[in-house]
């Protein structure tokens, strides 16, 4: 945290434990002596399990090797809302806490639904953060029949589906080692999310092209926006098509990536 940071934080601090009454705290019962209206720094030291100087630090806006978990029951202490659970994280280690955006993936916000079903030109769909397909267009299912199947994962179809292969033209350069690169970022940027590491392993025992592609390359790719796609579909009579796919984070969900397919070169046969 530097000075401004430190100063902007301790300021938060200070006023998120000002409005806990220090009475309503099961924690504080049985104190003696008995704690007033004020939470005090020594208060949240104890609920939270660490010294008071410790806490002093953290209010005072002093870089320490502070903890996720002991931000985390600094927030449950202070009573935070998410937003200033998102904000007390992002101030003190740059970075937003764990487990914060586990929303149900199929409670979709309003106006993320709304773009996605008035989105009638092209394919588009909504996936997680494993690439789970959460939601799609009508045209998507259209275009890609399997995303309609339970459970539909687009790692899953791409690198191990013997139908993308054939959907999916120059799949080795074009399609596998993308999606293999995207999987290792994703696997090294979120080490604790057991589905990932799942996915990755399911990929790589099931696949022997995959396992070589794994060990030959080092690549890392974030995403594949702008990336063009050759494809072979049946629903365009398996006439060969090129695409790009556009892939955006909604605000309300940014555990969600909202991909949509174009078509290259001003084709129009969609």
């Amino acid at each position: 945290m530097n000075r401004v940071d430190g100063e902007s934080i301790s300021r938060l601090l200070r006023a998120w434990r000002s409005r806990v009454d220090a009475r309503t705290v099961p924690e504080l019962r049985g104190l003696y002596p008995r704690p007033g209206r004020r939470l005090s720094q020594a208060h949240v030291a104890r609920m939270t399990g660490v010294s008071e100087g410790w806490y002093r630090a953290l209010e005072a806006g002093r870089r320490q090797d502070f903890s996720e978990s002991f931000l985390l029951r600094v927030a449950q202490a202070l009573r935070l809302s998410e937003a200033e659970t998102l904000t007390l994280f992002l101030a003190v280690c740059g970075r937003r806490p764990p487990g914060l955006l586990a929303p149900d993936p199929t409670d979709l916000p309003r106006g993320v639904q709304a773009l996605l079903e008035q989105q009638v030109s092209y394919p588009a769909y909504l996936s997680d953060v494993a690439w789970n397909v959460v939601a799609v267009n009508p045209l998507m299912g259209e275009w890609f029949p399997w995303v309609l199947r339970p459970g539909a994962n687009l790692m899953r179809w791409t690198l191990l589906d013997p139908e993308a292969r054939e959907q999916m033209l120059d799949w080795e350069d074009s399609c596998a080692r993308i999606y293999l690169a995207m999987l290792r970022v994703a696997a090294n940027s979120d080490p604790a999310n057991a589905e990932l590491r799942t996915l990755v392993r399911d990929i790589l025992e099931a696949d022997a092209d995959c396992r070589r592609i794994w060990s030959e390359e080092s690549d890392v790719v974030e995403h594949r926006d702008g990336h063009v796609f050759r494809l072979r579909l049946p629903y365009h009579g398996n006439a060969e098509i090129r695409v790009t796919t556009h892939v955006l984070l909604p605000i309300q969900r940014p555990d969600l990536r909202f991909v949509f397919i174009t078509p290259m070169d001003g084709w129009a046969g969609v």
